[in-house]
């Protein structure tokens, strides 16, 4: 009997290629962050990237191919985030839940615009819908934590989309008597 070993050959030039990929999706981000939906051009973000503008072309011909591309990255970063996050409620869910929204707000502000800016991008992009839909999934799974109602789950979801939006604008600030209030009266 003969036994015959593959063994996989990793394609240097296509992991070369996604890891180029990547950056230019981060760097993307990185211009979101700054300037806004908006500000994003091949120029911008190959500046932010430290590549040539021909580089950003070669993976993302278009802008439109770009930022799609970005919020596909990003709400699948978002995912694997949050999903780490709802792991960790322990004991006193509701402050767990009220510090997670201000991290979003403080610490990691500029992101937390850009992933709104993206996801409004989305609303005009009937295609893009159900990629920011699937935002929304890892959320509800640490909403349905607080409750087993599904309606009181996708609620309260909404309900911190709009306390995280007030507190981008500085319309309010993160209060965590506010989120437990809300955790309280959707149990």
């Amino acid at each position: 009997m003969l036994f015959v070993q593959v063994r996989r050959v990793v394609d240097g030039r296509r992991l070369r290629g996604e890891q180029r990929r990547n950056e230019l999706l981060r760097a993307t981000l990185t211009v979101i962050e700054r300037d806004g939906v908006a500000g994003v051009s091949h120029r911008a973000v190959a500046a932010a990237a430290d590549v040539s503008v021909a580089s950003i072309t070669y993976h993302f011909p278009t802008l439109d191919d770009l930022l799609v591309a970005a919020l596909r990255s990003a709400a699948d970063d978002l995912a694997v985030e949050l999903h780490g996050r709802g792991s960790e409620l322990g004991a006193r869910p509701a402050d767990e839940l009220a510090r997670l929204i201000e991290h979003s707000v403080v610490r990691r502000r500029g992101r937390t615009l850009a992933l709104y800016e993206l996801y409004l991008y989305a609303a005009r992009r009937p295609e893009l819908r159900e990629t920011a839909g699937a935002w929304l999934e890892p959320l509800t799974e640490i909403a349905r934590t607080f409750t087993a109602d599904p309606q009181k789950a996708r609620l309260l979801v909404a309900a911190l989309d709009g306390l995280l939006m007030q507190a981008l604008i500085g319309a309010r600030e993160i209060d965590q008597q506010d989120v437990a209030a809300l955790v309280q009266v959707l149990r």
